[in-house]
């Protein structure tokens, strides 16, 4: 039986410092030469998508937690934040002196002055300049004004003063406001997307696509914005290093990123 099967990147395809197990490309790979079909699907942009994790072969792509999806080499979806409403999320992040960060399809955008709060932020975590950080600042680029920048799939935030529940009651009209994806922006952020787009609608476009239904789904995750995935998914995994409340919506857990979890759960369901 083929399957589809939708893998988040941050916590659970790689680690904190952004590498990705061998064990985990080798379940990759051999689980495609079987038959089966394996997507990304991530609260990353595009642009945010990393090479290396790319060239290990992916048959799709759900980026920006749903709201761009592409088989194929083809785009099959992509519903921008709208305009008018990012420019008065924008003005509020400022007047309240959060730094911010837009991603789009094209790679990250922030204002100059945000940089380097972004840059002292990676600093004082004690990562340093270990490889994610350094591919991280590679994607990004720098602008004068934010308001300008048109196509925003989803607003990152960081360094903010203001709590996730108090940006939510402002714009909870329009948009979502969950945890960062990402550990080293650290407990002070999160990230804004259309609150009618998640996961679980850029993985039944795939479906429509291929003809497949949830009965052929397995997704695997670790954070708030993978909670859809794993509801909407025949089967859904946490990795062992999953949020608690992930762990309890879903099917199973496996073992964490380090030791082998995406392996280990793709040996178990006979997909390798």
């Amino acid at each position: 039986m083929e399957r589809l099967i939708f893998l988040d990147i941050d916590g659970t395809l790689s680690d904190i410092n952004g590498m990705v197990p061998k064990s985990a490309i080798e379940a990759i790979q051999t689980a495609k030469g079987n038959g089966h079909k394996i997507f990304l699907c991530t609260g990353r942009s595009k642009g945010e998508i990393y090479d290396r994790v790319l060239e290990i072969g992916f048959d799709g792509l759900v980026c920006a937690a749903g709201a761009y999806v592409e088989c194929d080499n083809k785009v099959l979806f992509h519903k921008c934040m709208e305009e008018s409403i990012v420019k008065q999320l924008i003005n509020y992040l400022k007047e309240n002196r959060t730094a911010f960060i837009l991603e789009t399809n094209s790679g990250v955008v922030i204002e100059k002055e945000n940089l380097e709060v972004l840059k002292k932020l990676f600093k004082d975590s004690g990562v340093g300049q270990n490889s994610e950080i350094e591919a991280y600042l590679g994607v990004i680029r720098t602008v004068e004004n934010a308001i300008e920048v048109c196509s925003v799939n989803k607003v990152l935030f960081f360094n903010s003063c203001k709590s996730l529940e108090c940006m939510q009651d402002k714009f909870k009209e329009y948009f979502i406001v969950l945890p960062n994806s990402i550990g080293v922006f650290g407990d002070a952020s999160g990230e804004i997307s259309d609150k009618n787009i998640n996961k679980s609608i850029g993985m039944q476009i795939v479906l429509d696509y291929y003809g497949k239904t949830k009965n052929d789904v397995i997704a695997i995750g670790d954070g708030p914005n993978d909670a859809e995935m794993l509801k909407f998914a025949q089967l859904g995994i946490a990795m062992g290093n999953a949020s608690k409340e992930l762990k309890q919506l879903a099917d199973e857990v496996t073992d964490k990123v380090n030791e082998n979890g995406i392996y280990n759960s793709f040996l178990k369901h006979e997909l390798i």
